[in-house]
This record gives C-alpha cells, structure tokens and sequence, in this order.
C-alpha cells in the first residue's frame, strides 16, 4: 500500500512446511525499511529486522539455530508469549499454553500518517487451555502488533500490546510475560541498563538460582547501573524502570525496550545450563549471543494478576534501537 510517506504491506508467508505466518513490512519515504514476522503458532514474533538504505539488515530479535519450527514445541527465541502461568509458578506446565496454541489473524490495518502496520492475533479457550487451565477460564486474548516507520530522531519500532478480557463468571489469576530474546555481538561485552537519566541500582530483584528456601529469601537489592553477564543469570526485576536497554558494546547498537509492565526477567543460561539445553533447542555456544529481558507481571511473591468476570488487563512493549 503505497503512502505519502512511505508504504506498508502485510503478507502470509511460511517460515517452515506447513506453519504460516504475518510478514508486516514498512517503508519510509527515505528507502528505510522494517519488517516483522509473527507466526500463527504462539503468536510468535519471530523477526523484527530493520533495513537500512544501504540493504544492511540489523536483526533486534534472536531465535536459535537449533530450535524447533515445526510446532513441536515452544520457539526458542524471537518472543514468546507467557500466559496463564510463569515457569514453575503454578500447577500447569511451565510458562503455560499461549506459547503453544494456534492463534487466529483477528484484523489488519494500517495508519496513513506515519506509515505504521498492526495485525491483531486473537486466543480464546481451546482444548489445550481446557485441560491445563479448566473448562470453566473464558477469555479473550487479543496480541497487537504494530511496525511503525523510523521518525525524526528515532528508528523504527514494533509496539506489542496484550489485551486479556475476562469472560467468565469469576475471577481469574494468571501471569502473563513477554519472553524477549535479544542478540549481542559478545556476552561479556553486554550489559542491561536503564534509560540514561535513570538507574537500575536500588532494585529488588529475585534470584532464581539463589539455593535458599522461601521466595523472600531468594530477592537481592542490585548494587551497579549495570546488569552484566559472567555466569549464568536467572532474576526477576521488581519495580523497573519504564525504559530499559540492551546495550552491546561491541557493536555500539542498543536495542531500547518500552515497557509498561511492572517486572522484567534477565536470563541467560551461560555454560553448563546450554550444554543441557542442546540436545532440545540450543546450541552449546549461543549463550555467547544472546540474552533475555521480559517484560512481565509476576511479582515478589509470584501472586497471579487477578481479573474480575468482564474486567480486561493490558500491557505493552515497544522496540527500537540506538547507537551508543
């Protein structure tokens, strides 16, 4: 669709035999170009590349070489969608259902203005959702994604909101995070830092690898602007600033991630975890490359969200990058 400033496009591709997905593309008036591609399976944002005039590709998500695109199970990069249940917090298996269900494209459209392109992914309670979550959890789970062109000052930016009506007749409780994967040149050249006019110091964060015995005594107060990576890491961040970057100092690009959730995951599986991951869907050497920092509501004590019949939750993320 061609536009004053630019033009969008959303297409059906697929990313592997038989599994489809949304490309949404943009291009500004300049030549510069974005493209996302989210898969039906999981709602999974698998790519979000942003291409300069020049054709040079800048990739802002990670997925594994290793993982498995054939539905199997769960993508191992890109962003997976936690819901009703973060990891181990609850009965159910680990991180949940969403992650692995077949969602429906729900709606396409577009914003003339900027230019920007938003498809809209919807679950609803299916047979999976039945026999982990019960019969009795209705609900309406609406994923938006929107891929807007770069402005004056700021590159281009995928916005991703969550949308999670409650139709039942009681209240349910979930967790519900967003399991960003980001790519990095070197790990011991990154670091997790906050927006430059705020800090990450004074943080509560808790530890999930800290052997102790209640939740309580698992939280630590971070002490540094800076979450750097020699070991393996595994925090929840409680409280955080609004704007948090992934900063690689190597290559000089920070990935900025917006966020209106209330706690982030920092997480990467350093040696020993990877070698165990490899035989499902890592390679021995990614952690090298990688880490995580999801948006998500979780909590100090692990309490779900509780929504009332016909209330609605919403939270949203938003992508870019910078030079640093």
């Amino acid at each position: 669709m061609p536009l004053p400033n630019g033009k969008v496009s959303a297409e059906a591709i697929e990313y592997f035999k038989d599994m489809k997905a949304v490309r949404l593309t943009v291009e500004d008036a300049k030549g510069s170009k974005s493209y996302a591609d989210v898969a039906l399976f999981g709602a999974h944002v698998l790519k979000f590349v942003q291409v300069g005039a020049d054709n040079k590709e800048l990739p802002l998500l990670w997925v594994s070489k290793n993982a498995k695109l054939d539905g199997s199970r769960a993508i191992r990069g890109g962003i997976p969608v936690i819901f009703p249940q973060f990891s181990g917090l609850g009965s159910m298996k680990a991180h949940g259902f969403a992650r692995t269900s077949m969602w429906e494209v729900h709606g396409i459209s577009s914003d003339l203005s900027t230019p920007a392109i938003t498809a809209t992914f919807r679950l609803t309670e299916n047979k999976l959702s039945n026999e982990m979550w019960g019969e009795d959890k209705k609900f309406i789970f609406d994923y938006i994604v929107t891929l807007a062109g770069a402005t004056e000052g700021k590159s281009s930016s995928l916005k991703i909101e969550t949308k999670i009506t409650n139709q039942g007749q009681a209240p349910i409780g979930f967790h519900c995070a967003l399991h960003t994967y980001f790519p990095i040149s070197d790990i011991s050249k990154a670091a997790v830092t906050a927006a430059p006019s705020e800090s990450l110091s004074g943080l509560d964060y808790i530890d999930q690898l800290k052997d102790a015995k209640t939740r309580a005594e698992k939280v630590v107060k971070q002490t540094s602007d800076e979450i750097l990576f020699d070991k393996e890491t595994d925090r929840i961040y409680l409280n955080v600033p609004k704007v948090m970057q992934v900063v690689d100092k190597k290559s000089g690009i920070a990935i900025v991630q917006e966020s209106d959730f209330t706690d982030a995951v920092v997480w990467n599986p350093w040696i020993e975890k990877s070698k165990r991951m490899a035989a499902k869907d890592f390679g021995e050497e990614e952690y090298k490359e990688m880490l995580c920092v999801e948006a998500a509501e979780v909590g100090k004590a692990g309490d779900a969200v509780t929504l009332k019949p016909g209330a609605i939750f919403q939270k949203s993320i938003v992508l870019s990058s910078k030079t640093v």
